[in-house]
């Protein structure tokens, strides 16, 4: 079979995303040195915008080093020196000193504060300045909290200079220097920012001080147990916890081990665990297993498990054989090598049990980083345990990984497990214990609700087995190979989440690499590695199918399939699923014939609507893969698929929500028996099936109707057909089409949908006879009616059924019921008028769908006519295409765009070629082959506009690619008009006065076919706005003999006239601002007009708004009008002073009259109830 490629869903598609640029050096070391000296030079005052500008700068700088830290280290060393040498100038500003900080967290926050701290300096009369300016911090302050974090910082490493706190002391402070210290700590150990964590480092340094620890850690490590009773449920818990943590990192075991017990009691009675606080379970969690390593002394267990000399080439060079022992001897370490456990050679103490059993407790943690940490404790603790200790430690994992557990404990337990075997902790002996429950956490969904967990349990288990191939010698695992290969590879093809499928395919190839015993490891790698197992259904249809050769993992990827896949709470899943069985069913054909087909059988009688859903489509997948291999089902199944709708309408299974599923099935199943020629000696069963086909294609639901237009042609070729010529049977195709071409007309949408669908999808010999009617019937749904005026995507499915239909049957000889040819100006003349739909609902052009469609439409029927003979097509009919497809490719949308000018090239350079073409040499000078034929993103505005802008200069092209640019530059969108504009007037400024007056006879033109048209009226006046306003017509606009203006203007006045709109009124204003610069009558006219607006009765907002735009315009047009330079003045004056929106009706005339006064304009009489007219 072949590979499937096909990708059916946006989530299947995996971008594989790499580091795409590796950096060498940090290349920008000169420029973040100048920016820090910059900062001397600049002023406290400065602009706030500047310094934060500076800073942005300085962090993108540094931000693109987080990937690779290590670059700035060769730098680390002059850049703080830059910065400390500023902080510790005595004239350098407080304010100054805040900026230097800022840098210098950006710095440790991309290198990390523990290698930053080290480069720090620390010298003893440093710790005084730092201390003293700390001390002076205002700890509330949430814009300087960087200045307090790095100086915590800088004080963590100053601590740790070689000599006694004491003599530190001057004589003329109140604390000593060490009592400053524990305060500072303290302090900022119990606010809520960052500089906690700086301040809980600070505590670890300073009290694990060998002169401080002696009088001071006792009374802190007192204070900081009593915080945590005190701030009980609080988040100032954070700090003490925080603080405690580090100093059993950073302290000596001989210097915490007096305190251990006592601190092990207050954690215990302080109930962090069940605190809601994540960071303070995490931080109890780190406490207690560090106290643990503190009661236990450091030891190498000598009974835990040593691999020894792990050699991957010789187990890849191997490929499948094993290894031979000599090739991995084991090299014992001289700790081991003693061969007796020392069980007896030290006493653990009671604490340890109650330290694991909090460990055990918080791998059961709702918090993944918790059972983190309690995971890697376990390790820890573990491994200075004796043998038995530890193998009790072990079984209370297990314990953990049963049914009655959550998720969390499964997790935590798998975590668990893994930090066991990577130390060795985890003995031989366990694994037969141990292997069936990582199996079993490998295959772990548990749906709930609409969802299911598991996921991460499934990683944790991949990690396991990834820990295991690392931990073991190959004949330790070998008894388990199988087992785990069929497991990891089964996650690898069908998990759902790609990090399991991509983490269960690294966890099999370091098992290849590391034992070399997994059958066909190396040949398995190469199909199902970390990249090809990302797209989902590549991983379900392609990897699996692949691995599937092997007969070693066959069966157990079908049973899983069958299983755990077929009854997904995920229909994507289920559908993957079964288009998997269909492409392994090859693989295995008899199991699948005798096995897999009873137990699917068996679940379509289940109670779970999943289930009978997936077993279903899985059924008829299956059936049909057997028909390729000419094997055919037994007489069992065949019964079972007969009798299924029936004993589902009897269960009102096909009823309710749970219905829609039952359909979609129950549609493919019809498919793909049809397609696997199944005879039934029963009519009756077809004509169910039948039945349910026409009543799915009513169906509301587009997916339904859809799976059932795809069923139809497979029933009808094969049940329908006569098979001695070839020819329908007569009563079933008169029956059908007279139904299905009569639905067409129906007072439903969804119904003319899916019958539109159906015909569409009819095969030829169920055509044949009948093609006029079923021609016409399709053409008259494409009509707007005003019952169907709104129903675009019936319309469009009409379109797209009448162009499948002229595929199927072809224009070749014959007549109107035999061929498309009688037919071919019918059809084209239906597209034609598709090209004009631009209706509109609450979704937007949906209009636009039977646009589409109709392009299509068009390049099919042109496509099949000059193959077949190119007299079908007259010169006005290719005329109508190009300009009809030329006008969609310069408007609003950018799919339609591209989808036109691809059309467009295509019918241009078409083999064989299309006569008629209206200016075919111009054309092709403006769309050389070469372009059209290369990658260019028609979509783009910047490609598509400047290219079909030449075309306004081909008479027969102007009018449809004028309309098309009025859409775009009158249109909303700011990118759509920036390049739509620059376009057309880029152009219109390199045409002579003579081309420029025709193009506005023809803009005229269109003014005036779209009079109040709902689609075009306001982007018209929005054009000529702009138009105007471009000064390309403006040689046009001042020739006293061109009508253009004028013509503009009375459009303009009639297209207000009616159904006033707000945004329609503002756009005239803007007209009539624009032809004031036209001298003589139009000019005065336009300012009558505006005066008439002036004195609107009906909306105030429309007086203010022309008086504003007509004051901009004379401000604008000054000298261009035939008004005196003092009158102007005077009526400029007037426009600004009077307040337009609330002058009464009296005032408001006299205003006007006052103003046509001024601009020499005519007042005429008329009633002040119609002045507005």
């Amino acid at each position: 079979m072949e590979m499937d490629t096909e990708v059916t869903n946006e989530d299947d598609i995996c971008d594989n995303i790499g580091l795409g640029c590796a950096l060498d050096m940090f290349s920008e070391w000169k420029e973040v040195l100048n920016m820090i000296n910059s900062l001397k030079s600049a002023s406290d005052n400065q602009d706030v915008s500047k310094t934060e500008q500076a800073n942005e700068k300085f962090k993108y700088i540094l931000n693109q080093y987080k990937e690779q830290p290590h670059l700035l280290d060769p730098y680390m060393e002059r850049m703080l020196g830059e910065i400390l040498d500023l902080v510790k100038d005595p004239n350098s500003s407080m304010e100054l000193r805040h900026k230097l900080f800022k840098y210098l967290f950006v710095i440790v926050n991309v290198r990390g504060y523990k290698v930053v701290v080290r480069h720090l300096p620390h010298e003893v009369s440093d710790l005084e300045l730092v201390l003293s300016m700390l001390e002076s911090q205002d700890e509330k302050d949430t814009l300087t909290w960087e200045t307090r974090y790095c100086l915590l910082l800088w004080l963590s490493i100053i601590v740790m200079i070689p000599f006694h706190m004491a003599r530190l002391d001057s004589g003329n402070q109140e604390k000593t220097v060490m009592d400053r210290l524990l305060d500072v700590c303290k302090k900022y150990l119990m606010g809520g920012d960052s500089c906690r964590i700086a301040s809980a480092y600070l505590s670890s340094k300073l009290l694990t001080r060998s002169d401080v620890k002696e009088a001071h850690l006792k009374p802190f490590l007192d204070w900081a147990c009593s915080s945590l009773v005190n701030e009980e449920g609080s988040w100032k818990r954070f700090g003490p916890l925080s603080s405690l943590a580090a100093i059993l990192k950073h302290g000596k075991r001989e210097d915490l081990l007096p305190y251990a017990p006592l601190l092990l009691s207050r954690i215990i009675d302080a109930k962090c665990r069940n605190d809601s606080y994540r960071l303070t379970r995490k931080y109890a969690m780190k406490i207690t297993h560090r106290i643990g390593l503190t009661l236990l002394r450091t030891r190498i267990a000598s009974w835990r498990y040593s691999r020894g000399c792990r050699q991957i080439a010789l187990n890849l060079n191997a490929g499948d054989c094993p290894v031979k022992k000599e090739q991995t001897k084991e090299k014992i370490t001289e700790e081991n090598s003693t061969g007796s456990d020392d069980d007896e050679d030290f006493d653990v103490p009671p604490e340890i049990e109650d330290i694991i059993e909090e460990l055990i407790q918080g791998l059961r943690d709702p918090d993944i980083t918790i059972r983190w940490s309690a995971a890697k404790g376990i390790g820890r603790i573990t491994a200075r345990l004796s043998k038995g200790l530890g193998d009790e430690v072990v079984g209370s994992v297990l314990d953990l990984l049963n049914a009655r557990d959550s998720d969390a404990a499964w997790h935590g337990g798998c975590l668990a497990l893994a930090e066991l075997g990577k130390r060795g902790l985890l003995l031989p002996s366990r694994l037969p214990e141990v292997v069936p429950r990582v199996v079993k956490a490998l295959n772990y969904d548990e749906p709930r609700g609409y969802l299911s967990v598991g996921s991460h349990i499934r990683d944790a288990a991949c990690y396991v087995c990834w820990a295991f191939a690392r931990a073991y010698e190959t004949d330790v695992v070998r008894p388990y190979v199988n087992e785990v290969s069929k497991a990891l590879l089964i996650v690898a093809s069908f998990d759902r989440e790609i990090h399991c499928r991509r983490a269960a395919s690294a966890a099999f190839q370091e098992n290849v690499g590391r034992q070399g015993a997994f059958p066909h490891g190396i040949d398995i790698l190469t199909a199902a590695d970390y990249f090809a197992v990302g797209p989902r259904i590549n991983a379900y249809l392609n990897v699996s199918y692949f691995i599937a050769q092997y007969e070693e993992y066959t069966l157990s990827m079908i049973d899983h399939l069958v299983e755990r896949k077929i009854d997904h709470w995920d229909i994507a899943i289920r559908d993957l699923s079964s288009r998997a069985l269909h492409k392994l069913t090859e693989k295995a054909p008899e199991y699948m014939s005798k096995i897999v087909v009873h137990q699917l059988v068996e679940k379509t009688n289940s109670i779970d609507l999943n289930a009978r859903h997936g077993a279903i489509i899985a059924l008829g997948e299956i059936v049909h893969a057997l028909s390729i291999l000419n094997i055919s089902v037994d007489d069992v199944t065949l019964n079972a698929i007969k009798n299924l709708i029936k004993v589902y309408k009897d269960r009102n299974f096909f009823m309710g929500l749970s219905g829609e599923l039952m359909k979609l099935a129950f549609c493919h199943l019809i498919q793909k028996c049809s397609l696997a020629k199944i005879e039934f000696d029963e009519r009756e069963i077809i004509d169910q099936w039948q039945m349910l086909v026409d009543e799915c294609l009513c169906h509301e639901v587009a997916n339904v109707r859809g799976k059932a237009a795809e069923a139809l042609p497979a029933l009808c070729l094969q049940y329908y057909r006569r098979p001695s010529d070839g020819s329908a049977v007569g009563d079933k195709q008169t029956q059908l089409v007279t139904k299905y071409v009569g639905q067409l007309a129906a007072n439903t949408q969804t119904i003319r949908i899916g019958f539109a669908l159906a015909l569409g999808s009819l095969p030829a010999f169920m055509l044949k006879g009948c093609l006029k009617s079923v021609i016409l019937g399709l053409v008259e749904c494409t009509k707007i009616t005003e019952l169907s005026a709104k129903w675009a995507e019936s319309r469009r499915d009409a379109i797209r059924s009448l162009t499948e239909i002229s595929s199927t049957i072809g224009v070749g000889p014959g007549d109107e019921n035999e061929s498309c040819r009688p037919l071919v100006r019918t059809l084209m003349e239906c597209f034609l008028e598709g090209l004009d739909e631009y209706t509109l609902d609450s979704r937007g052009d949906v209009g636009s769908w039977v646009r589409e469609a109709s392009m299509t439409g068009l390049n099919t029927m042109v496509n099949l006519c000059v193959k077949e003979d190119a007299t079908l097509l007259d010169a006005d009919l290719v005329k109508k295409i190009m300009i009809g497809i030329s006008q969609q490719a310069v408007e609003r949308i950018d799919k339609m765009r591209a989808h036109a000018a691809k059309i467009f090239c295509s019918i241009l350079y078409s083999n064989p070629k299309v006569p008629h073409i209206p200016n075919e040499t111009e054309l092709m000078s403006i769309f050389p082959e070469s372009v059209c034929q290369s990658d260019i993103d028609w979509s783009s505005m910047t490609e598509t506009f400047p290219r079909f802008v030449p075309l306004l200069n081909l008479p027969s092209f102007s009018y449809n690619v004028m309309l098309g640019f009025i859409a775009s530059v009158g249109g909303l969108t700011e990118s759509l008009v920036k390049h739509s504009s620059a376009s057309l007037f880029n152009h219109l400024k390199t045409q002579p006065k003579s081309e420029l007056e025709r193009l506005g006879e023809v803009i005229l033109k269109i003014f005036e076919n779209n009079q109040h048209s709902k689609r075009l009226g306001l982007p018209i006046l929005v054009f000529l706005d702009r138009l105007f306003s471009s000064m390309t017509f403006k040689c046009v606009l001042d020739d006293a003999q061109s009508t253009f203006a004028s013509g503009v203007f009375n459009l303009t006045k009639v297209e207000i006239s009616k159904k006033q709109t707000t945004a329609k009124l503002s756009a005239s204003i803007d007209v009539f601002c624009q032809l004031i610069q036209v001298k003589g009558e139009v000019g005065k006219k336009s300012l009558k007009q505006l005066g008439l607006f002036l004195s609107h009765q009906k909306f105030k907002w429309l007086r203010q708004a022309t008086a504003s735009k007509v004051y901009e315009a004379l401000t604008m047009s000054e000298g261009d009008c035939d008004i005196g330079d003092e009158d102007l003045d005077s009526a400029m004056t007037l426009l600004s002073d009077t307040e337009w929106s609330t002058k009464t009706d009296d005032e408001l005339r006299t205003a006007r009259n006052t103003f046509y006064a001024l601009v020499k304009v005519t007042a005429t009489k008329i009633p002040a109830t119609s002045a507005t007219q």
